[in-house]
């Protein structure tokens, strides 16, 4: 089974992953590390790490799908985690492998602006990457401000095609539910 944890950057996605991880031994693939990987493996691919999520996620993508074709091929079971899943690619997925792909996009598309600008600096200590750290104060509130867009853009899409996904409010006390809806229901 190949499981993915995916949506807004910044949604508690890798929190919840290393909380799998504890619970069932699963391996997981970061999609920021196939990125990361292409990019300086073979720069002639152009993947420019810098671009919006949505752009990378366009690029990398056969590469995930060639990945996630090979585990499904071999019988392995791995959770993916990251932002680089268009709706549209999900939803290919679980069409081509109705049994063996689940899925969760996790968004927080009613969140206001200060309690999410308030959040992010919360928990940045526990972040694997805080990136936004170095924003100043009108580059940090751009950046709320596109991931709440972002974030509501997801979910839409996600009701379109009929996706799963759920909306975080606090990721402590959500974890379990994101794990149940992943892994058991």
């Amino acid at each position: 089974m190949i499981y993915i944890l995916t949506g807004v950057a910044k949604s508690g996605k890798s929190l919840v992953a290393q909380e799998i991880m504890k619970r069932y031994q699963i391996s997981i693939i970061q999609t920021d590390h196939i990125m990361m990987m292409l990019n300086r493996g073979n720069p002639k691919l152009s993947i420019d790490i810098d671009a919006s999520d949505s752009t990378v996620s366009y690029q990398i993508e056969p590469y995930i799908k060639a990945l996630i074709d090979t585990l499904i091929e071999n019988k392995k079971s791995v959770l993916f985690e990251g932002v680089h899943f268009l709706t549209r690619f999900a939803r290919d997925l679980i069409r081509q492998y109705p049994h063996q792909i689940k899925i969760i996009y996790l968004v927080y598309e009613h969140m206001d602006h200060d309690t999410k600008a308030k959040e992010l600096l919360e928990h940045a200590s526990k972040m694997e990457n805080p990136w936004f750290l170095s924003y100043d104060k009108n580059a940090y509130q751009k950046l709320i401000q596109y991931l709440v867009s972002e974030s509501k853009r997801i979910a839409d899409e996600c009701r379109i095609n009929q996706i799963p996904y759920l909306e975080v409010t606090d990721i402590i006390k959500q974890t379990d539910e994101i794990i149940d809806c992943l892994f058991n229901e």
